[in-house]
């Protein structure tokens, strides 16, 4: 049975970047295949992972809302989607990549997009980890695009504005009634001890602070050089940390 982690939170606070490097963590440890989903329509974790993805849903989405009537005979309009979302996957080495993108065309994509949503489900029960990297604020939560998730990861930086942003995150999910098993709070691009207001603000929401990752100039020059966070040194601060979430995540995950 597989287990989903997802990760949400607001725009800028290195969601992508985090992802990126627990799914390396997770490797190291011998826990693949894993399945990296980008469900940003502003994908990027291809780049961070070093691989390229061509296709996307979203892409699939467009071409099947104009093509379902092509249906080639003695195939069924989802088995015609699979084989699509298939050919999606990237394969890498120790994990594979789905990106979800955004369909861009006019016209109803109900039908198409409940298929979709269907097929990936049945796709994600093929691997024993599955990190989802979802984009910046809410809207993947309302349209359900993470409508389960084992443990959900909630990065945030120092900020108590960052700190509110992912609490809504929290809202939403109980608001919607989604299957989130477990919640996490991660704090991202730390370059002091959190403020009093921070700790107090999370003890009030209940949360768990699972870790503090250190702005880390190794990051920041990779990312200018355009180099994937996989080559990011072991004894770099931020992934001495990502290092022991992913420890604390495989606990989790054995309840």
């Amino acid at each position: 049975m597989s287990y989903t982690i997802a990760i949400a939170g607001k725009g800028g606070v290195g969601k992508t970047s985090l992802t990126g490097l627990l799914i390396k963590e997770l490797l190291q440890r011998k826990q693949g295949p894993v399945l990296a989903v980008d469900a940003d329509p502003n994908a990027n974790l291809g780049e961070v992972l070093g691989v390229e993805a061509k296709t996307t849903i979203g892409g699939i989405c467009d071409q099947a809302l104009g093509s379902m009537n092509e249906v080639p005979q003695g195939m069924s309009k989802g088995e015609f989607l699979e084989y699509h979302i298939q050919s999606a996957v990237i394969e890498a080495d120790g994990f594979d990549l789905l990106s979800m993108g955004r369909p861009e065309g006019a016209g109803c994509y109900c039908y198409v997009n409940n298929l979709v949503r269907k097929l990936v489900d049945k796709l994600i029960k093929n691997y024993p980890l599955v990190v989802l990297d979802n984009e910046a604020g809410l809207e993947h939560l309302s349209r359900r695009t993470t409508h389960r998730a084992d443990l959900l990861l909630l990065i945030s930086d120092p900020s108590l504005r960052g700190l509110k942003a992912v609490c809504r995150v929290v809202e939403l999910v109980k608001e919607l009634k989604l299957d989130i098993k477990e919640y996490a709070l991660i704090v991202n691009r730390a370059t002091a001890e959190l403020s009093p207001q921070f700790n107090a603000y999370i003890n009030d929401q209940g949360l768990k602070l699972w870790g503090i990752v250190p702005h880390d100039e190794v990051i920041a020059r990779l990312d200018a050089e355009g180099v994937p966070l996989f080559e990011l040194p072991a004894d770099a601060p931020a992934a001495q940390v990502m290092s022991q979430l992913a420890d604390k995540v495989l606990l989790e995950k054995k309840g």
